[in-house]
């Protein structure tokens, strides 16, 4: 599929929902780190191209610049940063993969949980440096990083293959970012309530834990990992 198919089938994906600060929290990395993989950089001794696809201007009429599928991509990134991998080398990982993968979000995609090793593996080869793949001791093959696999195992994936929703504190705690509701913002599924709204019930509003949780039909306990997550991720 084209690029241009591509961005009209999947425009929930792959127009802008989020702006660089709300992107940076979510996907625990800096806004330098976001603005940096979004528009490159340029120093008197330095350069480092856009990492998503062709490079733009910076915007000017709107502060919302980054979609859920790029969203998904820094996410995993920064697992891969984790493990001390330059960023300037994450973005030659991401597109040696590209290459291999039309079209664009090889980060995102479905197959890079059981290809993406054997890809990663070989951008190795082709520039030494290591720390994308690890040996697995048990069966003596190669595969990605422990929490890498675990960040690609909170995505839900579509029949494209392309992430379509993010459970981003795991599938045990009902906290899912979806860009087909409340604007992409992290909600309860089901109760079509955004985090940040039960964050004000009990911040602003003073409304008590069981209460929410009474009213919303949830266990307390998973109210209070709600707003634990809401301070995380709060401006």
């Amino acid at each position: 599929m084209s690029n241009e198919n591509l961005l009209a089938s999947n425009g929930w994906r792959t127009g802008p929902l989020y702006t660089v600060p709300e992107a940076a929290r979510l996907a625990h990395v800096s806004s330098s780190t976001v603005r940096r993989w979004l528009y490159g950089y340029e120093t008197p001794t330095s350069h480092m191209a856009p990492v998503f696809e062709e490079p733009k201007e910076q915007p000017r009429d709107s502060n919302i610049e980054v979609s859920f599928l790029q969203l998904a991509e820094i996410y995993v990134a920064g697992q891969f940063r984790k493990r001390s991998i330059s960023l300037q080398r994450v973005r030659r990982a991401h597109e040696y993969a590209r290459r291999a993968w039309e079209p664009n979000y090889p980060f995102a995609r479905l197959k890079f949980a059981s290809d993406g090793p054997r890809i990663l593996a070989e951008f190795e080869a082709a520039e030494p440096g290591g720390k994308f793949v690890v040996l697995n001791p048990e069966s003596g093959q190669l595969t990605l990083p422990g929490h890498v696999v675990t960040a690609i195992e909170t995505f839900d994936f579509d029949e494209r293959e392309l992430v379509s929703r993010w459970f981003p504190v795991g599938r045990t705690v009902p906290i899912v970012i979806d860009p087909k509701f409340s604007a992409g913002l992290p909600t309860i599924p089901d109760r079509r309530v955004t985090v940040g709204a039960i964050h004000k019930r009990w911040k602003d509003g003073g409304q008590l834990i069981d209460f929410i949780a009474s009213d919303l039909q949830l266990q307390p306990a998973i109210v209070e990992q709600v707003l634990r997550y809401a301070d995380r991720v709060a401006a």
